[in-house]
């Protein structure tokens, strides 16, 4: 386990430093992306200065609920970048170069790549969770354990969604908009919506559980919703290795055997 927490950490640090070879590039990429969240977040202060209250959500939860939502997304970008090609890795037969090297195969493609928007992502994050009056600091490490939950379940989703090209071929593209679209309605209250479509934004699409649990975790703490926020947490990521290895078993060699370095 140590050993392949060092590996996994040495290939973070790699993938860190390619994302940042280009330092003006990346620079410019990350602030345009926490202008574009703050920008998106100005909508909601505007919305919430007219209407204070809304089923009962203050402008204080939403500002956790983004907080968190962009946190969690900018870590899987920054940590797990490499989910992201899964499904063309598949097709392409490029798992092989992964395949020959004596590590965890999953963690090697996750941490393969890392991507600057998440660093922008991240900081809007962090900038909104430490905003002034927003939380008291007793509550802030708590939210950073929802933060780091929800990046793990937003990398779930990612590996379950792209595995599909296992069994379904050349579904990138679908892939590419359900988590995207899964990204975006993090970023809304999960009480807006009623009925069976509530239900799906705490299953089919779990909105609800990177960003709605961790709010009213915050708002209501007790040890037996945390517990079982981290069930659930979890029990998607066995998931995704599950789908994962699964459909591994399936998979034919593209004969790429090259050296990754």
């Amino acid at each position: 386990m140590l050993k392949t927490l060092d590996f996994f950490f040495s290939l973070l640090k790699t993938s860190m430093r390619a994302s940042m070879s280009k330092r003006g590039a990346f620079l410019i990429e990350a602030s345009l992306m926490v202008l574009n969240n703050l920008i998106f977040f100005s909508i909601w202060w505007i919305f919430f200065r007219q209407f204070k209250s809304v089923g009962n959500w203050r402008l204080e939860d939403m500002v956790i609920l983004m907080a968190i939502g962009l946190g969690s997304y900018g870590l899987m970008g920054i940590c797990f970048g490499g989910i992201k090609r899964l499904s063309l890795i598949i097709l392409n037969g490029d798992l092989d170069p992964f395949m020959t090297q004596p590590k965890n195969l999953l963690l090697h493609i996750a941490g393969s790549k890392s991507y600057a928007k998440g660093w922008g992502h991240l900081m809007t994050g962090l900038i909104l969770l430490f905003s002034r009056g927003v939380l008291s600091p007793a509550y802030i490490p708590l939210s950073l354990l929802c933060m780091l939950s929800g990046c793990l379940v937003f990398t779930s989703i990612n590996i379950i969604a792209q595995s599909l090209a296992f069994w379904m071929g050349s579904i990138e593209n679908v892939s590419k908009k359900y988590c995207d679209a899964l990204f975006l309605f993090t970023l809304y209250p999960t009480n807006i919506y009623s009925g069976a479509l509530q239900i799906v934004m705490f299953t089919i699409m779990p909105a609800g559980v990177i960003t709605f649990l961790p709010v009213e975790l915050v708002r209501n703490f007790s040890w037996m919703r945390l517990l079982l926020f981290v069930l659930i947490s979890m029990s998607f990521c066995l998931l995704a290795l599950l789908t994962f290895y699964s459909g591994l078993k399936r998979y034919e060699s593209g004969n790429k055997f090259g050296v990754r370095l």
